[in-house]
């Protein structure tokens, strides 16, 4: 006799889970792993537009709907068929890529720890591999990082030295550098009421500061290549600065109704600038003509093999409208 456990009085036994039958889940399956690639239904389209094409251009042909002489000319430039393939799926390819790109793009912000009563603010920065931008903060100093693909954070440490905010930042070296460096971008936000001294060391990056709103009082670049523009704002009473540069190109933007020396030590450099606005020197050295409403000193030191060196100076109406602001 069975001795099966019996539930409740009246109580009927659980029926079996309902599910979909093994063989339909395995067609099913199967059909998910067998679907086209997006490439391969694009290539497949055009094969049936272009046997559709010349189906009916034959059948054409045959019923004498189409001369001799427009049949000689199709046979002649059918290979544009070919180049319009290629264009359409090359056109389309990038735009996949681009848009790809662009939903994978993922932003990061990482406040900088400027201590209560700093009355000075050096930051030391070890860039490589992508752009770095510098720009005036709209509120807080922070760190704003771009990238498409996922990236250890930036190691930010914090130090007080007197009455001075020393803050570092690096981040580890990428696997495949080549491969991310069009997807790597850091943004620094810096305080403008606080004067600053900055020490850059990039690697394989272009660079791009915008410092007309900022009290810099020492500037530091260590930069091996890519293209580096800088624009100098009004010191509040004098700002020195050494770039070694090995790039191609380094743009240095000086301030209006400030005296500027900039002593460039590689005398096989190119050098554009001015010809109004500042004078050579015969020690190599290029200055801005003194005047009476000069506003600080600005002296810069350019070093390394660079190969183009662009010096401008910023126009008179900007930089009131800066200083004003």
């Amino acid at each position: 006799m069975s001795t099966q456990p019996r539930g409740p009085a009246g109580a009927r036994p659980p029926a079996p889970p309902v599910g979909p039958p093994v063989e339909l889940t395995s067609i099913w399956q199967s059909h998910q792993n067998t679907r086209m690639h997006p490439l391969a239904k694009r290539i497949a389209l055009l094969s049936s537009g272009f046997c559709l094409v010349i189906g009916l251009f034959l059948l054409g042909y045959n019923l004498e709907f189409i001369s001799e002489q427009a049949m000689n000319t199709a046979l002649n430039l059918w290979p544009l068929l070919l180049v319009l393939a290629g264009f359409m799926l090359v056109v389309d390819s990038a735009r996949k890529s681009v848009s790809a790109s662009s939903s994978r793009m993922a932003s990061q912000e990482f406040p900088l720890p400027l201590e209560a009563g700093s009355m000075e603010l050096a930051l030391h920065v070890q860039f490589s591999y992508g752009k770095l931008l510098a720009e005036t903060a709209p509120t807080a100093p922070r760190l704003v990082t771009e990238t498409i693909e996922p990236r250890p954070a930036p190691a930010i440490r914090s130090e007080m030295v007197g009455n001075r905010s020393d803050i570092s930042i690096s981040v580890n070296q990428p696997f495949f550098p080549s491969r991310l460096k069009a997807g790597n971008t850091w943004r620094l936000q810096l305080p403008r009421d606080i004067p600053l001294r900055l020490s850059l060391q990039l690697h394989e990056a272009d660079m791009r500061l915008d410092l007309r709103e900022l009290a810099v009082e020492a500037l530091d670049i260590r930069a091996d290549s890519g293209t580096q523009e800088v624009l100098l704002g009004l010191p509040r009473e004098k700002l020195n600065g050494q770039i070694y540069c090995s790039g191609s190109n380094l743009c240095l933007i000086l301030p209006a109704r400030v005296f500027a020396r900039v002593h460039l030590l590689n005398p096989f450099c190119r050098v554009d600038f001015p010809q109004g606005d500042l004078e050579r020197r015969e020690d190599g050295s290029l200055i801005t003509p003194r005047s009476g409403d000069n506003r600080g000193s600005v002296e810069i030191e350019v070093d390394g093999p660079i190969r183009s060196l662009v010096l401008d100076v910023e126009d008179t109406d900007d930089a009131q409208d800066v200083g004003e602001t």
